[in-house]
């Protein structure tokens, strides 16, 4: 069983090195995080004289109630809107939306996954039945294998016993890919329960398509609670047979990560959303001098710094401003030595779009530009910041709007006081709130006062190698 930081360092990781992937189930869909299936089909079920409470199969009790009404067309009514009609937009899809993942697998029927991709500016590829696996969406950022088919063609979901023991002969090329993802990435199953029918199946098919060969998975659930029983002979019984369900989840690769309660979720996918962008740092800055103390060092101590980034591996985000992204471009190009492959995976140009004062939309224009960088940033590194104007050297506006943004997209912060300008100006409004910067304090003195490259670098390090550990 992994704890929740474990899981969350782990799936950081999966989705920085690009090899991270969600399997959504029902709950998905809801921002209770998961479907009461019992509840789903207790009304069905009094229909053919059953107890839900009785039954250990599901899937079972919906094959039964096909069997009675001689068809599933009363099946397909009353699941199937029941799940298009209870589906909500939440933050959970939200959150996977932002993220670079690009495999996502769902038993659900409906479209908020995909539409919500969509939202947010992804092209994606939707695989609903197997025709569509042999065609290639070109420019996709996301594949959605829907392997349990879609509600606009009802007649085709899996959802009875019927459907599951005819599964691979129908739909032999998703359990094929299925396969061929479960060896090479690392899953998420979110927006399950162990009610879930799904779930059983799913697993059983896990194992038999992969049996030793088997990597780490990760599945969200819910403790159970001791203040919800009044019965305590009930609650030891369902705790012990958690922890035996737990442990025959290992049989299948997937580790289990207990969670109080299944509003957690949004939260602990913010901390991976935060922490996968982690990897990326925007340098934000700008000089049309370097003010006395900086005026022979600074170009040599953007090189420096930049270079010591490259080699903790880390991607560098530049907006190409004034005195500051060319240092910061040739740094790294000299660094990668023309290998156009390293150069991507190190470096992000986002030159602002010209300033076209004849344009009324042009603050808008590069005040959403610089909200994009933010979609890439986890840190932001503030130096200097100013600019000529017709009243001489001034402030840049620039570099202080870069930091709001960065502090509510909930980035890091690192501003370097001492190169003065803006980011003095941004150092002195940090101090007065330190406490919500804790990965500042040990550096203090060396970010207000040094002006020794050598020594900002090395303070600089810290704050990220203590970013990376602790926070």
């Amino acid at each position: 069983m992994a704890t929740v930081s474990d899981f969350k360092r782990q799936y950081v990781k999966a989705i920085q090195e690009g090899y991270a992937a969600i399997f959504a189930g029902a709950g998905l869909s809801r921002p209770s995080g998961f479907v009461n299936w019992k509840e789903l089909l207790r009304e069905l079920a009094e229909e053919i004289h059953l107890d839900v409470d009785k039954e250990t199969d599901l899937v079972e009790v919906a094959q039964y109630y096909c069997n009675e009404k001689r068809g599933r067309s009363e099946l397909n009514a009353k699941i199937l809107n029941r799940f298009i009609t209870e589906s909500q937009e939440n933050s959970s899809i939200n959150l996977l939306a932002e993220m670079p993942i690009q495999t996502y697998w769902t038993t659900n029927y409906d479209h908020l996954l995909e539409d919500i991709l969509r939202k947010h500016g992804k092209r994606v590829d939707i695989k609903m039945v197997s025709q569509n696996l042999s065609t290639t969406l070109s420019e996709s950022d996301a594949i959605v294998y829907k392997m349990h088919g879609d509600y606009l063609d009802p007649s085709t979901c899996v959802i009875t016993k019927d459907d599951y023991e005819l599964y691979n002969e129908k739909r032999q090329l998703f359990t094929t890919a299925l396969q061929g993802d479960l060896v090479s990435k690392t899953f998420l199953f979110i927006g399950f329960s162990f009610e879930d029918p799904n779930l059983k199946y799913i697993l059983s098919r896990i194992r038999n398509l992969l049996d030793a060969n088997r990597r780490t998975h990760y599945c969200l659930l819910e403790k159970i609670q001791k203040e919800k029983y009044d019965d305590l002979d009930e609650f030891y019984y369902d705790l012990n047979k958690q922890e035996l369900r737990i442990h025959d989840l290992m049989r299948y690769g997937i580790e289990a990560v207990l969670i109080d309660n299944y509003v957690q979720i949004p939260h602990i996918l913010s901390d991976i959303q935060r922490e996968t962008k982690c990897n990326s740092i925007f340098i934000s800055g700008a000089a049309h001098e370097y003010g006395t103390a900086w005026e022979y060092t600074a170009p040599q101590f953007i090189r420096a710094l930049v270079k010591e980034l490259y080699q903790k591996h880390y991607k560098i985000i530049t907006g190409h401003a004034r005195g500051i992204g060319s240092y910061v471009i040739s740094a790294i190009v000299e660094e990668c030595q023309n290998n156009v492959s390293k150069l991507e995976k190190h470096l992000m140009i986002k030159a602002f779009p010209y300033e076209d004062k004849n344009r009324n939309d042009y603050k808008e224009l590069v005040t959403t530009y610089r909200e994009g960088i933010f979609k890439n940033a986890g840190i932001a590194i503030f130096m200097f910041g100013n600019k000529i104007s017709e009243k001489g050297v001034v402030l840049t506006d620039g570099v202080y709007q870069e930091f709001k943004i960065a502090q509510k997209a909930n980035a890091y912060i690192i501003p370097i006081g001492s190169t003065g300008y803006v980011a003095k100006q941004i150092w002195d409004e940090v101090c007065v709130h330190i406490n919500d910067y804790p990965y500042l304090k040990s550096e203090e003195s060396v970010l207000r006062e040094s002006t020794d490259p050598a020594k900002i670098i090395c303070s600089i390090m810290k704050i990220l190698s203590r970013i990376q550990k602790n926070f």
